[in-house]
């Protein structure tokens, strides 16, 4: 008998879909991916069409399992987080397009409540008895602020605009899901409708230190709590792939579940309190282990679960990110036509001197005007070269800001793990490094977030206990400091944040 020696591990981020097959010794036998197709259908929107969603599931499916099948053990799943759909109980009718977490349509919704006196005579009084009490809990919730990127405010518009989701609650048949319960629930059959502690910590709704979904937070937005999934370990047992979908494989374990941010930490091989790391992915996260200890403040810095494994307790982690789409930025170079290809933006921005260099501002969404259009203290001498300069010393500066909020409350780490499409820049690197003198290293494992969702499924398999019992080695490289004047670069990272107003 062949032995089922093979993962497959899927990964939906923000950009793309991709499809691995990785062997025991964690290497990658097959790699394909898709373009995440995305719809804009008004300004500030931003959906998924389900249907579409699943057709490049299956072609992604068909190509890599072939020759594959008799060695497949499991499934792993990673996505990005906060994406949801609702659907009707049982069945595949669904009531809308997902709403992705880049989705703007309750920014105004969102404002209003934060700066509401209610909202601020509320959090007042539980800040000070979370204080008094030394309620760790308490003062977080104080502290906390709603953003599009969560998903209270977009579910309570759902509820509040799709009539079907309103009637279907009543009925007790409204199902709610982010993109790993409802690839889950297709999957099974509609046999699972269940979510990990990592997609379910970053809704929102879900109460860390209690663990369950909040009975408070579902109630003040409106979000109907009997709608939401049963939350499991990551590496838990969550169904067969149903021999009833054409995928090329069938009755496959899923055994394990993880989201983007906690998969890509994993996949790095970061496993130890006080281990950090900075994605440099679309939208800009730095994440730092801090095991059983949940991160008190929810202002710049917010806490998550890490993951929660079989027979052991929570791991936590702290996270500052961004929800600029700050990774779009390096396209966008290509399209206003300052570089003919992102391999060349290195060579480019160290051909002028740092002093020269204009400030690259903009922190909103791309629009189709030109990237100059957002360049702040330009001169009269400034080329191309300077403009491109200006956009990776913004990248660089971004990132400082989301270090710093982090370090400002744990101090500085032994060193920095970086990954992410932008972490392929040296430049950017070395900048950091020279900013915040750190040893700075470039990960060298190219799909962080599909290699963990692979490491959490390899101990839902029992080849591994535990993390400590892996052996695949750790990759990364060491990234010199920019060689510039570090007291000119940081001063000019001040001048940044003053213009940009961050």
């Amino acid at each position: 008998m062949t032995e089922k020696d093979v993962i497959l591990s899927l990964d939906i981020g923000t950009t793309n879909i991709k499809l691995a097959a990785v062997n025991r010794n964690g290497e990658t036998i097959s790699l394909q991916k898709r373009t995440l197709r995305l719809q804009c259908p008004q300004p500030g929107h931003q959906e998924i069409c389900p249907a579409e969603l699943w057709t490049d599931i299956e072609t992604l499916f068909k190509v890599s399992v072939k020759g594959l099948e008799s060695r497949i053990a499991a499934l792993g799943i990673s996505t990005h987080r906060s994406t949801f759909i609702t659907w009707e109980r049982g069945t595949d009718r669904y009531l809308h397009n997902f709403i992705t977490w880049a989705d703007k349509r309750t920014q105004q919704m969102c404002d209003d409540w934060n700066n509401s006196y209610v909202t601020r005579i509320c959090q007042t009084f539980l800040y000070g008895i979370g204080k008094l009490v030394g309620s760790t809990h308490m003062v977080c919730a104080a502290n906390f602020k709603v953003v599009p990127a969560n998903v209270q405010m977009r579910f309570k518009w759902v509820m509040e605009n799709v009539p079907s989701a309103k009637t279907l609650h009543n009925q007790g048949n409204l199902c709610f899901g982010t993109l790993d319960t409802w690839l889950i629930y297709k999957l099974t059959g509609k046999a699972t409708w269940a979510t990990d502690y990592s997609n379910a910590a970053a809704t929102g709704i879900y109460d860390l230190w209690a663990g369950k979904w909040c009975p408070v937070m579902t109630w003040v937005f409106g979000n109907p709590i009997g709608s939401l999934p049963e939350v499991v370990d990551s590496n838990a047992s969550f169904g067969y792939i149903s021999p009833d979908i054409n995928l090329g494989c069938s009755n496959v374990p899923i055994h394990g579940v993880v989201a983007d941010q906690q998969a890509s930490v994993i996949g790095n091989r970061l496993f130890e309190e006080g281990d950090v790391k900075l994605s440099l992915g679309t939208g800009l996260a730095c994440d730092r282990l801090t095991g059983s200890y949940a991160h008190p403040v929810a202002l710049s810095v917010y806490p998550q679960i890490a993951w929660k494994l079989r027979g052991a307790g929570v791991y936590y982690m702290a996270e500052s990110m961004t929800m600029e789409t700050r990774g779009k930025y390096m396209d966008w170079l290509v399209t206003s036509n300052l570089v003919k290809d992102l391999k060349q933006v290195d060579s480019i921005a160290m051909s002028v001197e740092a002093v020269d260099t204009p400030y690259f501002i903009k922190v909103d969404a791309i629009d189709n005007r030109s990237i100059k259009d957002f360049m702040e203290a330009k001169g009269s001498n400034c080329t191309d070269a300077h403009y491109v300069r200006a956009v990776m010393e913004a990248h660089a500066f971004r990132s400082k800001v989301l270090l710093d909020d982090v370090f400002d409350f744990y101090g500085l780490p032994d060193k920095l793990i970086v990954d992410g499409g932008a972490s392929s820049s040296t430049f950017i690197l070395e900048s950091l490094s020279a900013l915040t003198g750190l040893d700075v290293y470039r990960s060298n494992c190219a799909e962080g977030a599909l290699m963990g969702a692979f490491v959490v499924t390899g101990i839902g398999l029992n080849w591994w206990h535990s993390f400590a019992d892996i052996e695949l080695p750790k990759q990364a490289t060491l990234i010199s400091p920019l060689d510039c004047d570090r007291d000119l670069l940081l001063e000019k990272f001040k001048k940044w944040k003053t213009l940009v107003e961050l």
